[in-house]
Formats: structure tokens, C-alpha cells, sequence
């Protein structure tokens, strides 16, 4: 039976590895990092998890449950109406893209993890799948006629997002990317 002090405890060692994720990647999640970050005992890490792939799991866990209610929020306050190629664009790279350069390279970090570390793939999966439904209801309520389906929509900005970060664009540089070659694919329909 867990109590309200261990709750809150096992939370802040979630939050901190999350924080510690998103600004270091994964090898930056170390028991005695989480401690001190959490400001908790060495020991608690252990006593909460039973080791270093699960802390690092719910860390995981927790970004991407962050990246799913904000989507999910964003498209929730979307009202319908008609909406041009260049905007409903810029709005699916904004929607696709966290709003801290440091949560943003976690949420691509993540995607590559899932890949080696069947731990994350439920996470990643998540994740994918509550972008493809917030990139459908955005095409939908935007009255975008014969657009392409989410997934193609999907891999457009993941590209344009890759190359960008490859070329050490910043937060405003990847979205710029990812609605500039949005745009020239919804802009074919």
C-alpha cells in the first residue's frame, strides 16, 4: 500500500528524470542524478523502481503523456472552419512540435528509442497515435478537401524536422521547415 508521501515522492523521481531526459537524453537518466535533481535519497530511486530501465521508462512514459494532452488540448480548442494550405501547414508543425527546443530533439529521441529499446515502444506508439488524430481532426476541421492522409502528413514533418535539426536549425527554423515543405504537399490537392 503506498502512502501520500510515497506518491509524492515516486512523482518528483518521475519529473526529474524527465526533466533530465529532456535536456540530456537518455544516459543523463542515472539513479544519482534523479536523486539529487528530485532532492531525495540515492536509495529512493531503487526503493520506487526496480531498476534504471524502469525509471527511465516512466520518464518516458510521463513526456509522452505531457505531448498527448497538449495535442489533444490544442486540437480540442480548434473551431471549424475553412482554413488556407499555408495556415492549416504552419498550425500541424506547431501542433507536431513541442514548444522547448530540449522537449522537442526527446520527443525524436524517443521515436529512435522505441526502435532499440522495446521498453519505449509503448510510449512512441501512443505518441503516434494521438498526432495522426489530432493531424486528421486538424485536416477535417480546416476543410481541407482531398488531403493526404495523416500518416503521409505525419511523415512530411518528421522529415522536414530531422533535416532541420540536422542543420542545427532552432525551434523556429524546424517549424518553418516542417510547414514549408507542409505547405508545398497540401498545396498539390
Amino acid at each position: 500500500m503506498s502512502t501520500a508521501k510515497g506518491e509524492q515522492r515516486r512523482a518528483a523521481l518521475v519529473r526529474a528524470a524527465a526533466e533530465l531526459l529532456q535536456s540530456g537524453g537518455l544516459e543523463a537518466v542515472a539513479h544519482r542524478a534523479v536523486a539529487g535533481r528530485a532532492g531525495v535519497p540515492l536509495g529512493a530511486t531503487t526503493y520506487y523502481f526496480a531498476d534504471l530501465a524502469e525509471l527511465r521508462r516512466a520518464a518516458v512514459d510521463a513526456l509522452a503523456e505531457a505531448d498527448v494532452a497538449r495535442m489533444t488540448a490544442a486540437v480540442d480548442a480548434l473551431p471549424a472552419r475553412r482554413r488556407g494550405g499555408a495556415a492549416v501547414a504552419r498550425m500541424i508543425a506547431t501542433l507536431l512540435t513541442p514548444d522547448e527546443y530540449g522537449a522537442l530533439v526527446a520527443w525524436y529521441e524517443r521515436y529512435v528509442l522505441a526502435a532499440r529499446e522495446p521498453l519505449f515502444a509503448a510510449a512512441a506508439r501512443r505518441t503516434n497515435a494521438a498526432a495522426l488524430d489530432a493531424v486528421a481532426t486538424v485536416l477535417e476541421r480546416s476543410g481541407v478537401g482531398a488531403a493526404p492522409p495523416p500518416q503521409v502528413v505525419l511523415a512530411v514533418v518528421d522529415g522536414a524536422v530531422l533535416g532541420a535539426l540536422a542543420d542545427g536549425a532552432g525551434l523556429t527554423g524546424v517549424r518553418s521547415a516542417a510547414a514549408d515543405a507542409l505547405t508545398v504537399v497540401l498545396a498539390r490537392d
